[in-house]
């Protein structure tokens, strides 16, 4: 895939962030996170796209897990959020199980239907709220981050707005003023940056988002 600067860039000085910074509980997926979305084109090539008619899984492509389909991407590689931020800890899961040496990806005790079960809850497709939280904590496979100091690039996010809507996302920093946090810099895909893209929102405004309602996750390596 194409590489641009910008987002190469930021996924350098994420990870020296990030370095050094071991987990307390489980080996953290973070580094192979920040890899991977070094490695998206920021150019267009996967659009945002939500349709009102039909479905999509919002990939790049289809995934495979345990030799089944657990996500399917569409003819134009077309995006939304929370499909690409699964994508990513999918891919980054694959990654550091082949660096481990593992010749087969497990992820905990899911088979195929468990992880599809896991993507539900990922997309915020059941009575739940807060996206990679409930998919990832509840199985073993994650820590929430309960203090936004504690925050690290490479950490997934689900996020609400004051008018209601929400977001599926990648950390990368927070955005301060005078020392105090004013919004969130992420990683994800949506409109305004013509798919995949680094983006900041900030809290003020009516579209402002709420930072009571942003919920954060480590994940652990399998």
């Amino acid at each position: 895939m194409k590489r641009t600067g910008v987002t190469s860039a930021l996924a350098a000085c994420s990870l020296a962030l990030f370095a050094g910074r071991a987990d307390a509980d489980e080996p953290p997926l973070n580094a192979h996170v920040l890899r991977q979305i070094a490695a998206y084109p920021t150019d267009g090539t996967h659009d945002y796209w939500w349709p009102r008619d039909g479905t999509y899984d919002g990939t790049t492509c289809d995934l495979e897990y345990a030799g089944a389909v657990v996500a399917r991407g569409e003819a134009k590689k077309r995006t939304y959020c929370c499909g690409l931020t699964f994508e990513v800890w999918l891919r980054a899961c694959e990654a550091a199980a082949k660096k481990a040496g593992k010749e087969d990806l497990r992820i905990g005790e899911l088979d195929p239907a468990g992880l599809r079960k896991l993507k539900a809850d990922w997309y915020v497709a059941t009575d739940l709220r807060k996206g990679p939280v409930d998919a990832l904590v509840p199985r073993g496979l994650g820590r929430a981050i309960e203090r936004p100091a504690d925050a690290r690039p490479g950490d997934f996010v689900q996020l609400w707005r004051k008018n209601g809507s929400g977001h599926s996302v990648i950390f990368i920093a927070w955005e301060r003023e005078n020392g105090k946090i004013v919004g969130i810099r992420y990683w994800s895909t949506q409109p305004a940056t013509n798919g995949i893209g680094v983006r900041i929102e900030r809290f003020e405004g009516e579209r402002g988002v709420k930072p009571e309602e942003i919920y954060v996750v480590r994940a652990f390596a399998p």
